[in-house]
């Protein structure tokens, strides 16, 4: 997410129009104006600090995304909305592991009931999340067996033929994902 694109999340998070933002950032307005407009690129700290100032964190995330998120704001609910969002989408696997990578970094006190977070998932997702329970070692109120997929599914765009093992958690499932992918540098 480019800084211009940052301002604009955070317009559209909070509902405040460009000069809105400024005053309440302490942005001069011409730099919100030419960031909106892509004729400059703040620092990182100037984006950072602004977003603080309204209630919110900027976390780098892979592949220099960046994500935006509300203080307090339940990490499992983002995950879970993300892949509602994202799932079957090209770019499904960046922007869903930007929220798991938000999960972990900023983890809810208590994990949320694996029956809730799996409820309206289709099969390959609530075997996904049966497989992250697993890999971060939290309790499943459900009898998981059944959540074995038929084929092997990732949701990688692709699995590239290397040595790396899947990742045991999820293999027990049938989806592949590559061991160490769930660990960010």
């Amino acid at each position: 997410m480019q800084a211009n694109e940052a301002l604009k999340k955070l317009m559209e998070l909070t509902g405040m129009t460009a000069a809105q933002l400024s005053r309440a950032t302490n942005l001069d307005e011409s730099v919100v104006s030419r960031t909106l407009h892509g004729k400059t690129i703040p620092r990182f700290d100037t984006i950072e600090e602004a977003a603080r100032a309204l209630g919110y964190e900027v976390t780098l995330t892979p592949l220099e995304q960046v994500t935006m998120r509300l203080t307090g704001a339940p990490s499992m609910q983002e995950l879970v909305e993300s892949i509602h969002t994202y799932a079957g989408d090209a770019d499904q696997w960046s922007r869903i592991s930007a929220s798991m990578r938000n999960l972990f970094e900023f983890p809810d006190e208590q994990p949320v009931r694996f029956t809730s977070v799996a409820k309206d998932m289709d099969r390959n997702w609530s075997a996904f999340m049966a497989g992250l329970y697993d890999h971060q070692q939290w309790a499943i109120d459900h009898d998981t067996t059944s959540l074995r997929l038929d084929e092997p599914w990732t949701p990688l765009r692709k699995i590239y033929r290397s040595a790396t093992q899947p990742d045991p958690d999820f293999a027990r499932y049938n989806v592949i994902l590559p061991r160490g992918e769930l660990q960010w540098k």
